[in-house]
C-alpha cells in the first residue's frame, strides 16, 4: 500500500525559533535565560515525541492516518517473499494437491520449459484463463504452483509435464509477456481459524459434516438416476486430511463450474470455501432431487425432444 506523507505544520515539528528584528539591547532584553536540567530534560524529550510523530504519522487505514505497525510489518514480510516465476495461462483451475498433465506446443511455453530445464527450475504458476488464451496477467489475479515431476521431450519440440498442484500465489504484477509471461508473485495462505466466541473448531466440523452428507446425497440422487456419480474424494482420505486439504479436493473433484472454482480458489478461509462448497452441493441435490421427482411421476421414464434431452443431460452430468 503506497504511504502519503502527511503534513505536520513546522510549528508542531520542532521548536518555534523566531529572530527577533531590532537592536541588540532590544535582543539582549528579550533573550531567555537558561533553563533548569530538568526543563531542559523534559523539552528534549518532547521535542524527540515531536519528531517520532512526525515520522510515523502517515497515511495509513485508520482515523488518524497514523500507520498501522502490524500491517506494516507484514506488508513487508508479503514483499520480502514476492518471487518471479513464469505464468501458464490455462483453461482449467488448477487446486492445491492436484495432479496436471500438460502438453506445451506453443511456442512459448515450449521455450518456458526448454529455459526451466536449463535452470534447473521444476516449478511455475498456473492462472485461470477463463476460456481465453489472454496476452498477460493482471495484479490480484489468483493462481497455483505447479511442480514437475516428470518430463518428457519429443522429437518435434514439444513436452508432455506431469505436475504436482502446490501453494497458491496472488499476483502482484506482471514482470514482462515475451516470450512467456513472467510475474512477481507473493504467497497465498489460509487465514489462521477464527476464535471469536471459541466456537471456531466447532463451526469448522459443522461444516465438514454438512459437506459430508450433501455428498451422499447427492451420490445417491446420481444413483437413482442412472447417471454416473460425480467423483469425489475417497473416504480415508477425507477420514484423516485437514479441512483446509478436503475444502480443496471437494473443489477439484466435484464442483464442475469453473468460474466457480476460481472463486473458491480465491478464498483465503477453509470454513469460508466448505461453507460455499456446501451451498453447491445442496443446490446440486435439490436439482436432482427435482429430476428424480419427475421421473418418478412419469414412471420411470422421461419423454422429451432430442433438444431438451441434450439439456437435461448435460445438466445432469
Amino acid at each position: 500500500m503506497a504511504l502519503k506523507t502527511l503534513q505536520v505544520p513546522s510549528s508542531f515539528a520542532r521548536p518555534i525559533n523566531r529572530s527577533i528584528i531590532g537592536s541588540s539591547s532590544s535582543q539582549n532584553s528579550l533573550r531567555p535565560k537558561p533553563a533548569s536540567a530538568g526543563l531542559a530534560a523534559s523539552v528534549a524529550g518532547q521535542r524527540r515525541r515531536w519528531r517520532r510523530s512526525t515520522v510515523e504519522c502517515r497515511g495509513g487505514s485508520n482515523l488518524h492516518g497514523c500507520v498501522d505497525e502490524g500491517a506494516a510489518a507484514a506488508s513487508r514480510r508479503r514483499q520480502e517473499q514476492a518471487a518471479e516465476i513464469p505464468i501458464v495461462l490455462f483453461p482449467s483451475v488448477v487446486f492445491p494437491g492436484a495432479t496436471v498433465q500438460l502438453q506445451a506446443f506453443e511456442f512459448r511455453y515450449r521455450i518456458m520449459v526448454h529455459t526451466l530445464l536449463q535452470e534447473g527450475v521444476t516449478r511455475f504458476g498456473v492462472v485461470y484463463s477463463g476460456g481465453g488464451v489472454g496476452g498477460g496477467v493482471a495484479a490480484g489475479e489468483v493462481g497455483c504452483v505447479a511442480h514437475v515431476v516428470e518430463c518428457e521431450r519429443l522429437v518435434d519440440g514439444r513436452f508432455f509435464l506431469t505436475c504436482v498442484g502446490g501453494d497458491r500465489f496472488r499476483v502482484v504484477g506482471a514482470v514482462r509477456t515475451k516470450p512467456y509471461v513472467v510475474a512477481r508473485v507473493q504467497p497465498l495462505a489460509d487465514a489462521p481459524p477464527s476464535q471469536e466466541c471459541g466456537g471456531g473448531g466447532d463451526m469448522v466440523r459443522h461444516l465438514v459434516e454438512r459437506v459430508e452428507e450433501q455428498l451422499k446425497n447427492v451420490a445417491a440422487l446420481s444413483d437413482k438416476l442412472g447417471w454416473s456419480r460425480p467423483p469425489s474424494p475417497p473416504l480415508p482420505f477425507r477420514a484423516t486430511c485437514s479441512p483446509s486439504s478436503l475444502s480443496f479436493a471437494v473443489a477439484r473433484e466435484v464442483v464442475e463450474d469453473r468460474e466457480e472454482q476460481q472463486a473458491l480458489l480465491r478464498l483465503d478461509d477453509a470454513a469460508a470455501r466448505l461453507a460455499r462448497e456446501g451451498r453447491y452441493l445442496e443446490r446440486r441435490s435439490r436439482y436432482l432431487a427435482a429430476i428424480a421427482a419427475i421421473k418418478d411421476a412419469l414412471g420411470g421414464h422421461l419423454y422429451c425432444n432430442d433438444k431438451n434431452d441434450e439439456v437435461l443431460l448435460l445438466g445432469g452430468r
